[in-house]
């Protein structure tokens, strides 16, 4: 995808002008599966936004464990590893697939942020967003059940259980493999037995 049409298509940025520097400072690139692009620690110097492809964000704990933090696969997902730019990153980000991602300075990204309300404003709405995001991951970790919070990924995240590792999926939502495992045997069995209901009804209506 072409910068200028990412921007005003996905981004609906609607100034011409910005989207032209916005274009103009943006770079194209690939990131194979496995690859990680942001190091936890380091200090990230591009801002990358998905074209395609899926990637996740994750951190290692007091025992070195991997936690996955978050999945981005839409199309303009930002892939940001901190809260303002120039602080060292929270966590590392890696492709799961092969990606296609484009991607601008984040010194150039900070200029153009000064003198653009626009583009403040879409900045703003992501900041709004990801904080959204990670409070009610947190509500989500406390409060619901081991069955909430995988329904709370079916929904939140759309066919992605079918394209990542169930072991991402269960770090992510606090719990082990078999327990995901069993959860999604559940949710088979009842649409099965569902559907087998719907069918003797519908037979016994004939």
């Amino acid at each position: 995808m072409r910068a200028d049409e990412f921007y005003a298509d996905v981004y609906h940025v609607s100034d011409k002008e910005l989207i032209r520097q916005l274009a103009g400072k943006t770079k194209q690139k690939f990131a194979k599966k496995g690859e990680v692009i942001v190091q936890e620690g380091e200090v990230q110097t591009w801002t990358y936004f998905l074209v395609s492809g899926v990637l996740r964000g994750f951190f290692l704990d007091a025992k070195g464990r991997d936690i996955t933090d978050c999945f981005a696969f839409q199309c303009g997902a930002p892939a940001v590893s901190c809260i303002k730019f120039g602080e060292p990153s929270f966590v590392s980000i890696e492709a799961l697939t092969d990606c296609e991602l484009l991607a601008i300075p984040v010194f150039d990204l900070m200029e153009l942020l000064r003198d653009n309300p626009q583009l403040l404003r879409i900045y703003n709405e992501l900041l709004t967003n990801a904080l959204r995001y990670h409070w009610s991951m947190k509500a989500l970790i406390y409060q619901y059940t081991a069955m909430e919070r995988y329904q709370w990924f079916l929904k939140y995240y759309p066919g992605l259980i079918e394209r990542v590792s169930g072991k991402h999926v269960a770090s992510l939502l606090g719990m082990t493999s078999v327990t995901l495992s069993r959860l999604k045997r559940a949710i088979r069995e009842g649409r099965a037995a569902r559907e087998t209901v719907g069918c003797t009804m519908e037979g016994g209506a004939e």
